[in-house]
Parts: C-alpha cells; structure tokens; sequence
C-alpha cells in the first residue's frame, strides 16, 4: 500500500549540510549528521522536530563546534539537516557551521501574506470548529480570538478558545505553512499554561505532504485532525463534537510463505480516517497530543508480535526475542530458552485465535496452534485461556473437539487429569502491556 506520507519510510539528509557534527545531550556522544539520519525514518524525525525547537533548559542536541542548540529543519526539495536554533549565537561564538543570513519571521510573514489580512479559508476553518465545539455542551462556550496575557510569557490569541473537563483546550486554524518556530513557540505557550493546542487543517493534504502537516502528524501520535462542513453538520445532528481525523494506526498483516509453508505476521500501517468524537480522545497537555492511541507503543506491541510469530515459525534466533523482552521488562538477567519458546508459543496463539489463523506455524488451522500450548507448553495455557476470556477472542459457540474439552476441564480446575501445573509467574505483566484493555 502505497501512503502519501509513511512515518516507515527511511530518512535523508540534504546534500549539503549546515551543521555537519553534533553532540547528543542524554549520553554525550558525538554525532556525525549525515549517517545519523539515515538510521532514522521519517516518522522519527518529524516527531523530534518539535521537541527541538520547544526544549528549554538542557538541549538534547547541540552544534559540536559552539556548542550552542540546533533544531532540524527540511529542505523544500526533500531531505533533512541540523541548523542553529539561534543564528546569531553562532555568528557571536564565531561557529564554523555559521549559516547563510535570513529574514526575521516577521519580514517573511510580511512577504507571503503581502501584508493582507486573515484569508476568507483561514476565516471559514475557524468558524467551523467553532460550530463544532458549540455543539458539545461539555465543552464550555467557545471564545474566537480570546486574548492570554501572562507576565512572562506575553500574550497570544487563539483561533478558538474553550475547556474541556476543566481543562483550557485550544484550538488554531491552518490553512498555510505556518513556520516550524512559530508552532513550537506556541505549543511551548500553551503547554506552560497548562492549556492543550490542537492544530485543525481544512484539507487532507495530497501525496505532497508540507513539512507542517507531517510535523504536526507525528507529533500528535500520527493523528491529523481536519474540519468541513460535513463535520460541522454531523456534530451539530448529533449534540456532541465530531472530528475528521486522519491516522496511521501501526498493525499487522496475515504473511503465508509459499516457500516453507509458515504463516507469520508482518507490520504495517494502517490508513483509518473518520468521525471522531472528541470525548474518546487521550488528552495529554504535557505532550500536547490528542489521540486515540500512542502510536509509539503501538508500534512497539506491533513489532514484538511479529517477532514472537517469526520465532515460532524459526525464521529469527530465539535469542532475538530474548533481547526484545528483556528490553520491554528492563530486566538485565538472562531468560532461559524454554521459557522464551513459550512465550512465543503463547503469542501466536493468542494471535492465532484473534486473527483465526495459524500463526507461526505450518498447520492447517488456529485450533492446532491453541492444542500446542496446552500439550507442550502447560506453564503458559492458564495464560491463554485467561488472556482469550479477556480479549473475548474465545467465545464458547466456536469451541469443538479437543479444545472444547480442554477448556471446560481448566474451568473445572483440571489438567490431562490432574491439577492445573503452576502458571509461568512473569507473563500476566508482559501480557497486560501487550494486549491492553
């Protein structure tokens, strides 16, 4: 599937760079720019770039000549660089990497608005989410263009201003390139104001995304909100506010080998795009997102998962995902092999069921693949049968043969027999983290 903007995608760097080294505050190393960047994808870069220019205090990255801040920037024909945060800094430190002389912000806004005031698309995006947020009375009465003034900190005006909750909500129309700085700068504003800044386009850009739309999308969890009338409409029939919201939700996809046989799980990003109502949004005003989901960890439960599943199907050492899961569990012990062979098992069992499927194997069904953890791995099936009710992936009218029995006989406290063996006692966490209510 080809995505008009994939956060997988790899990272490039610009043929010429500004700043060419530079050193990472969190363990000091010293960074050569070009081959840094290429170990990153797009996604990663995006959702740094306002990190950057927001960052107070202790920068995470500085120039490694004059040791001053540096933000990344992308060029208009693709490719990513460091540059100064502040150009007259380096110019003062006398940097080696000093950069070419530009415009104020102030000349630039001058020069692409040519001086004229908020356009007649600017005008109709605000009035919209104003429609919008009326028609939600959990929202309290929204105010267009409400002055914050603060000591310190200055003032600003906000397209629309509301809470939610209690909490301050703000809400700013884009219908142009704002410049990155200017969006850090109130992101940084609203943040210490302890308000939440939601950035709403009018459009769903086309496969040439601008570098505002693909910042603001990974920053935000890989969600992208959009307003129309349509959206208006829909909130204003329905009593509570609804947004358009565009998202890459990480996920997996069914991979059967015509080679050997095994079926193993691949990820992928998914495309979902719809009403949303605001009210089963994450709010996170330290982070500044507003999201269905972290994308991040997402992709992280997404990853494992197809690990365990190429494990199962011995394409990848068990080795791997005995690393993997240390990492998730931040243990620095060993875990032994049996042990990381049944957590495996385990996986693509719970996988095999969701996706009814055999995941990780070569047999004919998902059943087989639940039968092999009651027969070889008994210290993870009250595992299974637990994490199956849970996620209601189990329900009893799709039960028969063999599995039937063995489910009724663990409800019944029995095992081949016997009691039920002793459950493996690190799992229920791991489990918890990576099928979620």
């Amino acid at each position: 599937m080809n995505l008009a903007f994939d956060p997988d995608q790899p990272a490039s760097a610009t043929d010429a760079l500004q700043v060419e080294m530079v050193r990472r505050a969190s363990d000091g190393e010293v960074i050569e720019v070009r081959p840094w960047i290429q170990t990153q994808t797009e996604g990663q870069i995006h959702a740094l770039r306002p990190q950057l220019r927001q960052s107070a205090g202790d920068p995470p990255f500085t120039c490694f000549s004059c040791g001053h801040p540096v933000i990344l920037k992308k060029h208009a024909l693709g490719g990513h660089f460091f540059a100064h945060k502040e150009k007259s800094a380096a110019e003062r430190a006398n940097c080696q990497y000093q950069e070419d002389r530009h415009l104020s912000l102030k000349e630039l806004d001058r020069m692409r608005y040519q001086g004229q005031r908020e356009g007649a698309r600017h005008r109709r995006t605000k009035e919209l989410i104003r429609r919008i947020v009326a028609s939600d009375s959990r929202f309290t009465e929204p105010v267009i263009e409400q002055t914050w003034r603060t000591f310190d900190e200055g003032w600003r005006k906000p397209d629309v201003a509301t809470s939610w909750a209690g909490l301050p909500v703000v809400f700013e129309a884009q219908v142009s390139n704002t410049y990155p700085a200017v969006v850090a700068e109130r992101t940084a504003f609203y943040r210490s104001q302890g308000a939440i800044l939601i950035w709403v386009f009018d459009q769903l850009p086309d496969e040439h995304w601008r570098t505002l739309h693909a910042d603001t999308f990974c920053a935000n969890q890989q969600h992208l909100f959009l307003v129309d009338e349509e959206c208006a409409r829909a909130s204003e029939d329905a009593g509570e506010a609804l947004f358009s919201v565009y998202r890459l939700r990480p996920t997996l996809d069914i991979h059967h080998s015509e080679e050997d046989g095994y079926t193993t799980l691949v990820p992928y990003q998914q495309e979902e795009h719809d009403l949303v109502p605001f009210a089963s949004l994450r709010l996170d005003p330290e982070a500044q997102t507003a999201s269905l989901f972290d994308a991040q960890e997402e992709k992280r439960r997404v990853d494992h998962i197809a690990l365990c599943s190429r494990v199962q199907a011995e394409q990848v050492s068990w080795t791997v995902l005995e690393e993997d899961i240390r990492a998730i569990i931040q243990r620095k012990g060993a875990i032994p092999y049996e042990t990381v062979r049944s957590w495996a098992a385990l996986v693509c069992a719970i996988e095999a069921s969701r996706l009814w499927c055999p995941v990780g194997t070569r047999y004919p069904n998902p059943v087989s693949v639940l039968n092999l953890i009651h027969d070889s791995h008994p210290a993870f099936f009250g595992h299974l049968i637990h994490t199956l009710q849970r996620l209601h992936l189990d329900p009893a009218e799709r039960r028969t043969g063999a599995w039937k029995k063995r489910v009724e006989d663990f409800h019944a406290g029995r095992y081949k027999g016997g009691p039920i063996p002793p459950q493996h006692g690190g799992s229920a966490a791991l489990l918890a983290w990576l099928y979620p209510k």
